[in-house]
Formats: C-alpha cells, sequence, structure tokens
C-alpha cells in the first residue's frame, strides 16, 4: 500500500495532537511478519504471538484520547457513519461523539466502549506500572477491544460481562440483547458444551451481541489477553472475574493450567462466538486502521486458526505456520473459513484477460466458479469515432454494428461466476446527441398517485413543510416503467433525518445514482444521467441509511425524460483499420506478488505472471 503522506488531526477540545502514518503491512508480507511463530507451541507459542502483536505499538504516544481519533481509520462505514456494533444507530463521527454521561436514548451519541471494561483490570500492572488517567501504555487504551457505541448501550451494559442471554430486559436496533443469562443446562448447547456451576448466577445481567459480532468481540478478547498477557493483572471480585481469571498475579503466571487467562466458562463463550461468527471483511478493514494508528495487528484476525493452537482442539501442538491461512488469501471466504490450510481444497484460480482490440489492457485472478470482485479502469478507445466505452463483452466483434452486442456487461455485478480462462473485450460506440420533446413524471406526497408503488413507507407532517415520506428500513418508493434511454434528470425534495441524508436511485437492485440532502430543511436536489442506460424498467428509491423508524425525509420526485437525449451506434471492439493501440497496462490490486498452492505446489503471481519457485515463468492450467 502506498504510504500517505504525514496526516496531523487536532481536536482542540482534547487538547491532543496525532500523527496516523503508519504504514499498512501488505498482504503478501504478512506470512514474513508472522514467520517468528512458526515451530512454536503451548506457553512459547503464546510468547512468540505477543511479540508479533506488539510490533510497531504506539506505546509511548497513543493514549485514551487518541482513540477518538482513531476511529476514523477504524470504524467508519462505507457511506461514512460511526459503525456501531450495538444497536443500527447512525452516528456522525464529528458531531455525536460524547465523552459525557448527560445523553439518554440509544442513539443520541456514541463512547468508547471497551469490549473488555476498565474497572476489570488491576490500576497496577505486574509490573508496578501504574494505569494512569491518559491510561498510556495499558490496556485502557488499546484500540483492539474498544469500539464506538451508543451512549444508551454502554451504559446499559456499564461493567457487565458478556454472555447469552435468557430473558431480555432490553433488544437493541440490530438485535444486540441484555438481560439474564442462560444458567441452565442448555448453555451446553450453546456456549460449546462447556456449563460451570457458579459462574454466572441469574443475578447478573449479561449482554449478547447480535450475531454477526460474537466473533469479533471474541478476537478482541484473544489479541487484547495474548498482547498484554503477564503484564496486568485483573481485579478481584469484579463481574469481570465470570470471564476472566482474578488469581494471575506476579506469581501465578498466564499459562495452560488457567486458560491463560480465561475462566472456564469466559474461554467456552469465546471459543463458541469465535467459530460460529467467522472473520469479516469489517475485520479485516479495522485491522489494517488498527495498524495505520495504533501501529500494531490483531494475529487473530489475521490469521484465525491461531486461537485453536492456544486455546482450542490444536492446544499445545506445536504450530507448522504452513497449516494457516491468512484472511487476507484470495482461497479465505470471509465469514467462512477458519483459517486452518488443511480444510482448503486446492484452489484454481482463473485468468481473466482484459483486451482492448488485440491488446491485453490488464489481466486478473479469480477463484475459480467465483463471481468477479473488480474491473479495470475504464479504457481508451483506438477509434476516433466511436469513442465512448459502453462496457464489456466475452466475444469479439467482426465488424461495426449499428446495435449493441447481445452480452455487454458494464457492472461487476452483471458478470457470471468465472469457471475458466477467460478474454473480455472492451465495446465502445459513437455517440449522437438529438434534442426530443421533454416528459415529467411526477409524484407527491400530498397526492395519491396509483402508477407509483410506495413499500413500507411512513408518512408524517410538519406545519412548516406540510405531508412528506420517510424511507426507513425495508422501505422503498418504485415509478412507473420508463424508457431510460430517454431518461434526463430526476429531482427529488429532500431533507435529513437524524442523520439520515441520503437517498439511492437503483434500477433492478444496480444503484444507478444519489441525491444527498444538506440541511434538516426540505430542499430540491438534483441527479443528472452520465452514463447510458437502456431498456424499459422502473426506478427504485430508497435511503441509504436507516433503522426501523427513521431514514431521508422525501416530499416530491420529478422524472424528467427526453430534453437533449444521446444515441449510440457504430458498436466496436476492433478498430477498422487495425488492432487496437498499444495502451499502459493498468495497475490491478490482483498484480501483487502473492503466494498459492496448487496441487502440492507453491507458486508465485506477479505481475500477471505465474512462477514456480525456480523462477520459471509458467502457464496457470
Amino acid at each position: 500500500m502506498k504510504k500517505s503522506s504525514l496526516l496531523l488531526l487536532c481536536l482542540s477540545w482534547i487538547g491532543i495532537v496525532v500523527a496516523f502514518d503508519r504504514p499498512v503491512t501488505p498482504v503478501v508480507v504478512l506470512p514474513d511478519y508472522y514467520a517468528s511463530i512458526d515451530g512454536e507451541n503451548g506457553k512459547g507459542l503464546l510468547d512468540a504471538i505477543q511479540q508479533v502483536a506488539k510490533i510497531g505499538y504506539r506505546a509511548d504516544d497513543f493514549r485514551y484520547d487518541s482513540v477518538w481519533l482513531a476511529f476514523k481509520y477504524t470504524d467508519l462505514r462505507t457511506d461514512g457513519y460511526v459503525w456501531e456494533i450495538y444497536s443500527d444507530c447512525t452516528f456522525e463521527y464529528e458531531k455525536d461523539r460524547t465523552s459525557t454521561t448527560s445523553q439518554t436514548g440509544e442513539c443520541k451519541g456514541y463512547n468508547r466502549e471497551h469490549a473488555m471494561c476498565q474497572s476489570w483490570f488491576g490500576t497496577t500492572s505486574l509490573a508496578g506500572k501504574e494505569m494512569s488517567s491518559s491510561k498510556k501504555n495499558s490496556p485502557g487504551s488499546d484500540i483492539f477491544h474498544i469500539y464506538p457505541a451508543s451512549y444508551g448501550m454502554n451504559s446499559r451494559r456499564g461493567n457487565r460481562p458478556y454472555g447469552e442471554v435468557q430473558t431480555a430486559a432490553n433488544t437493541s436496533g440490530n438485535g444486540t440483547l441484555y438481560g439474564t443469562p442462560i444458567t441452565s443446562k442448555s448453555v451446553a448447547n450453546s456456549v460449546a458444551g462447556v456449563y460451570v456451576e457458579g459462574h454466572i448466577t441469574q443475578s447478573t445481567n449479561v449482554l449478547e451481541p447480535a450475531d454477526e459480532y460474537k466473533g469479533d468481540i471474541a478476537r478482541s478478547y484473544f489479541g487484547t489477553m495474548v498482547k498484554w498477557a503477564g503484564e496486568w493483572t485483573f481485579n478481584k471480585n469484579e463481574l469481570g472475574n465470570i470471564i476472566f481469571d482474578a488469581t494471575i498475579d506476579a506469581d501465578t503466571h498466564y499459562g495452560p493450567e488457567n486458560n491463560y487467562g480465561f475462566t472456564d466458562y469466559g474461554l467456552a463463550l469465546m471459543l463458541s462466538w469465535h467459530r460460529q461468527d467467522p472473520v469479516s471483511q469489517k475485520e479485516v478493514d479495522r485491522n489494517n486502521g488498527i495498524q495505520k494508528t495504533q501501529g500494531n495487528r490483531n494475529p487473530f484476525i489475521d490469521y484465525p486458526y491461531l486461537a485453536e493452537f492456544i486455546w482450542g482442539e490444536m492446544s499445545g501442538q506445536v504450530l507448522d505456520f504452513d497449516q494457516l491461512l491468512c484472511s487476507a488469501d484470495e482461497r479465505f471466504e470471509l465469514g467462512v473459513s477458519n483459517g486452518y490450510l488443511g480444510e482448503v481444497q486446492d484452489v484454481q484460480l482463473d485468468t481473466i484477460f482484459w483486451m482492448v482490440g488485440n491488446t491485453q489492457y490488464a489481466c486478473t485472478y479469480h477463484r475459480h466458479g467465483s463471481k468477479l470482485k473488480n474491473m479495470p479502469a475504464k479504457p481508451t478507445s483506438c477509434s476516433t469515432t466511436s469513442t465512448t466505452f459502453m462496457g464489456w463483452t466475452n466475444t469479439p466483434m467482426k465488424d461495426v454494428a449499428a446495435d449493441a452486442p447481445t452480452i455487454l456487461y458494464t457492472k461487476v455485478s452483471d458478470f457470471p461466476a468465472i469457471d475458466a480462462n477467460t478474454k473480455y473485450y472492451a465495446v465502445f460506440a459513437q455517440e449522437l446527441t438529438s434534442e426530443v420533446q421533454e416528459e415529467i413524471i411526477q409524484l407527491n406526497s400530498n397526492k395519491s398517485n396509483p402508477d407509483w408503488i410506495l413499500n413500507n413507507i411512513t408518512m408524517s407532517s410538519t406545519t412548516a413543510i406540510g405531508n412528506f415520506w420517510i424511507l426507513c428500513k425495508d422501505a422503498s418508493i418504485t415509478s412507473p416503467a420508463i424508457d431510460l434511454q430517454s431518461l434526463s434528470s430526476i429531482t427529488m425534495s429532500l431533507r435529513s433525518y437524524y442523520g439520515h441524508n441520503t437517498a439511492v436511485i437503483a434500477v433492478d437492485g444496480n444503484t444507478i445514482g444519489e441525491l444527498e440532502a444538506t440541511s434538516t430543511d426540505m430542499a430540491n436536489y438534483t441527479w443528472n444521467v452520465t452514463e447510458p442506460l437502456s431498456g424499459t424498467k422502473s426506478l427504485q428509491f430508497t435511503s441509504k441509511t436507516n433503522t426501523t423508524t427513521r431514514g431521508v425525509n422525501v416530499k416530491d420526485i420529478s422524472i424528467r425524460l427526453g430534453g437533449t437525449q444521446a444515441t449510440y451506434t457504430n458498436y466496436l471492439t476492433h478498430c477498422a483499420s487495425g488492432p487496437a493501440t498499444v495502451l499502459t497496462t493498468t495497475t490491478n490490486a490482483n498484480h501483487a506478488v502473492r503466494k498459492i498452492i496448487r496441487n502440492g505446489q507453491l507458486l508465485i503471481i506477479h505481475n500477471g505472471h505465474i512462477y514456480n519457485t525456480l523462477g520459471n515463468n509458467i502457464e496457470l492450467r
């Protein structure tokens, strides 16, 4: 990854300046990054993992206040809002953060939430270091286990442990539960077959995250525990003792006899969650963000099967690092794989050649039978007249044609699963413009229109605005079928509602445009067609971010057809005068050096070529 220039972020209200300029370790280098743990087992393996987990750690300048700034790199969704794992609240990064406890309600602001509660740690380390108010160089400032969380959820949990809820006193918008724990023998069915009498009681409420984040929490615990093993103690007689072994002190160290710091119940719970919820793309991205800001990485996200060698089914066995599969590897199926190479079948990679005329423009590799994940950048035509790029086809055109080829892929989602080495050819066309009589198709919240379909729409009104719709979760507005080729623009009257400010315009579930409201006052926003569209289909309007009760507000929709209209002709994949001009091959992420195993043989992919370990260029198949 290209190293970014030094970025200084300053928050005057907390009086701290931190430079987040640490490079992120490229995927191809990760095996070397972890090479020191190979051949270790037991306590030696834990110690080796601990040393790797500390590589690059900003012990001197990353404090508790630094976490606020780090969240921008670790916990923002692709839509720019804070990724809060306990609820479906939508928080703006700057506006909604709070270090106070004055807010009430689930979605009134977000805090820094310690998955491993601060009160569970002792005030001094085994080495005698104090946990100062700044929490520098201590578990209290380690973003491995600190997440943004709504004040309401953070306050509700307090210092209660995680567990599996039997009777919920509260259920958040995303399914997180808070209530009395399961204590009967039914625990054996949910917590890795383990029930420990007395470790948890009905009088102690617990928090149970939504299923999609249980593995995140478990690997946060594993990474934090290993990183600080032997350095910090846990308080005795705290609720945290349900999860962690508080007998560990200067004389009783982390070892297999005390589950390397976990109680039997705590270990069973975390292993269960780790196994049932494998590493997701969110975790991979967050781990990269942690390295960018805090400087180090969580080994149990990079190589999740390491947990089995410390606490699970491979405990005590010597680690053969070649058995492990990195979560960033092509063969690792996010949300599915456990990271054990022994369970991965021989992976076949198919080569995709992206052609402009007879010239190879780019080359990418994809798992056999998988869908495409990316396309190359838009190419340049070899023709002086047919210059508009229209998409990709799998069959080259012999001649110039008035109509588009039968098969034309314009989006990644259009392509079929890849099951062989394949060539795709760039399609270009000549753009012609003409004036067409304008037509406007409208929908107004004050008028009913049977030609439009409103699904799960919530209607509201105010004195100043009148009637309007709230595009909540699972809500949509669908237009009548229109000639997409004649579509010129769409104007919508929108306003932001509790941070939900973006309306999505889609055709057949594929987004073609977005409109973002910049104010809580209702105003008109216009989207203009920028790419060629075709077919007679309906438009669907939804909210980009929403909850069960909130989403962007809509009052009017106007679809403008006609005006200056573009039509296309003279489609081609090859220039009539000869082959395409030579183009510079685009840089593609798949061109990075990668190691793969095929039929028991180690192969190396680099710059579109495959080599054996002797450096000989070989064929893929």
